[in-house]
């Protein structure tokens, strides 16, 4: 079982790519927070990493005073 704690974190498009590297097509579970409201842009991160599995949430990055 690879160790995959360096994916924490990263753009989802980005941890794929270095699974694929590896031959590793996962499964792409998608999770957020019951109370929030959904809303437009954001990005996915990477929260948990099993061998054929990762989860992401979004994450609205930049200053969230602007918003």
């Amino acid at each position: 079982m690879a160790n995959w704690d360096n994916l924490l974190g990263l753009p989802l498009e980005a941890a794929l790519s270095k699974m694929r590297e590896r031959g590793i097509e996962p499964r792409v579970v998608i999770t957020r927070a019951p109370r929030r409201e959904e809303k437009e842009g954001g990005t996915l991160r990477v929260i948990r990493v099993r061998e054929d599995e990762v989860t992401v949430s979004v994450f609205y990055d930049g200053d969230p005073a602007i918003e």
